[in-house]
């Protein structure tokens, strides 16, 4: 099956000269990634896609995959939907928030945390987004200590969280009821009209 890949390979993307040292390499990274035939041939059809069929840009794509564990044509296909969805949700994301930039690296480092470590889809994500409303800048941080602490407290649906947020206000609005209703003592200061009288005595 990996003889019958590598030739396809040659066939499809060398036009039937592919050089001895491709099928060296092709074979090592058969053994290295333990990719099957299929994730093989659908690596050289991305890198044809994005024409960049050389050995720098094959091997970078072939690290990347393999750190998220794709071996099998079933693994790269869910890693493609988690892909396409991560999309989706970091466009939903900037244009909520109307940025002129795009996202760094940094910033996709917390909302796949968000997304794949906490499970939260957009309507849990803009709630956080939304606390920033009357913010001067924005920062990712702050969301993310927002929603790691909603995740730390098990809150894992819209519902949840609207409850938990009406349950805070309701907190410091007893609270404020609480500090009005303290009695302010003031203290008058005594005076002394004959201040020379005093250093006698």
């Amino acid at each position: 099956y990996k003889a019958q890949a590598i030739e396809n390979i040659n066939t499809l993307f060398f036009q039937g000269v592919m050089s001895p040292t491709w099928y060296n390499d092709i074979d090592f990274w058969f053994n290295k990634y333990g990719f099957d035939e299929q994730v093989m041939l659908a690596l050289f059809n991305y890198c044809a896609e994005n024409r960049a069929v050389n050995r720098g840009y094959i091997q970078t794509v072939a690290e990347a995959w393999a750190k998220n564990n794709i071996k099998t044509f079933n693994d790269l296909d869910e890693y493609e939907t988690k892909r396409d969805k991560l999309n989706i949700i970091k466009k939903e994301i900037a244009s909520r928030l109307r940025l002129s930039r795009n996202l760094t690296s940094y910033d996709e480092e917390y909302i796949i945390k968000w997304t794949t470590e906490y499970k939260y889809d957009i309507s849990i994500i803009e709630l956080a987004l939304k606390k920033t409303s009357s913010m001067n800048s924005i920062s990712f941080e702050y969301f993310d200590r927002v929603l790691t602490d909603w995740h730390e407290k098990g809150l894992n649906t819209v519902e949840e969280i609207l409850i938990y947020q009406q349950s805070q206000k309701d907190k410091t609005k007893k609270r404020k009821q609480i500090e009005s209703k303290i009695p302010e003592y003031s203290y008058t200061q005594s005076t002394f009209d004959n201040l020379d009288s005093l250093y006698d005595n």
